[in-house]
């Protein structure tokens, strides 16, 4: 593999899943850029999730690695709509999939520099994107958030937890869809991000915008707006300055404002939305454990907080 420092160091201590994982992730991107013309030497993994982000220094460009093509081709029909909304977004350098062996796919987009710790900036994005009319994107699909939660015990057979941590993952996952099902949503249907965070926006220091890495979806904006706060309420670090994100999304979402509720945090169903966000970025990590020894015990150590053995705010390790 001619990978650059940082994957080679990662390579040397990863088990052997997580090289394959990697490697194959790796196949798939060298195809790609072999049609495309692009070049993979001394490429850089930056990033697994939600699905693998890699860095071509020699193209000076970036190539993201997903699962099927149909989740590549939402992500760049996304990128389009935002673009077509005035919404700040990074380009890509193709307007087409590249598919690959084993059902994946490759997408590459221009350089966008480094996530800026702008909290602002990820409102104005937000808010610019929940003014998208739905009906303007008939393909956006629905969000649901417990298509990827376990719906059966036997679907946590697999986990790398004891067995009162799998139980507890299916019995919260059970209360959660209860409560979701009773949900009032203060506002109506609307294109969201459906992230499990504040959104990332990238600065190279001429140029702003998202780099998108999951396709938008048609669901409801309290999600987002519960993604950019939950952190900062759980998690002893980061740190999110989330005034500073609900004052200016605010100040862009002059159309139907939530009623009465100036932040997200008074809207009586915050607390299931935001419980669903945390258990998704759970299962997230639970998912990665087989790769490696430190993912395993990163993922007992999530559950154990969400079963409130440790009091939050919690030590939940890196994003």
């Amino acid at each position: 593999m001619s990978v650059g420092p940082r994957t080679t160091a990662l390579l040397k201590t990863a088990t052997p899943a997580h090289r394959s994982d990697i490697a194959a992730s790796y196949g798939a991107l060298t195809q790609a850029c072999a049609a495309g013309a692009e070049d993979a030497g001394r490429a850089e993994l930056v990033s697994d999730s939600p699905n693998h982000l890699w860095s071509l220094p020699i193209s000076r460009a970036l190539a993201i690695v997903h699962p099927d093509p149909d989740e590549a081709r939402a992500l760049l029909k996304s990128a389009e709509l935002l673009r077509r909304h005035h919404v700040a977004v990074t380009s890509p350098r193709y307007t087409d999939v590249h598919p690959c062996a084993e059902g994946r796919a490759v997408t590459f987009w221009r350089p966008c520099g480094k996530p800026s710790a702008d909290t602002s900036l990820s409102a104005w994005v937000t808010a610019l994107t929940h003014r998208i009319a739905p009906a303007t994107a008939a393909w956006l699909q629905e969000h649901d958030p417990f298509a990827a939660l376990p719906a059966e015990p036997d679907g946590l057979d697999d986990a790398l937890l004891d067995e009162p941590a799998r139980a507890f993952l299916y019995e919260h996952t059970a209360q959660l869809r209860e409560e979701w099902d009773y949900l009032d949503w203060p506002t109506p249907d609307a294109v969201i991000l459906g992230g499990h965070g504040m959104v990332p926006v990238h600065d190279d220091g001429v140029h702003v915008g998202l780099l998108p890495r999951r396709p938008l979806m048609r669901g409801h904006r309290e999600w987002d707006l519960v993604a950019a706060r939950w952190r900062s309420e759980l998690l002893t670090a980061p740190r999110d300055d989330h005034r500073t994100y609900a004052e200016t999304y605010l100040s862009y979402q002059c159309e139907d404002p939530l009623p009465d509720r100036p932040y997200i945090g008074a809207w009586s169903g915050y607390r299931t939305v935001r419980d669903v966000i945390a258990l998704t970025t759970v299962m997230d990590t639970v998912r990665r454990a087989r790769l490696d020894v430190r993912a395993r015990h990163l993922a007992a150590h999530q559950v154990a907080c969400l079963r409130g053995l440790h009091p939050a705010p919690w030590n939940w390790g890196p994003r």
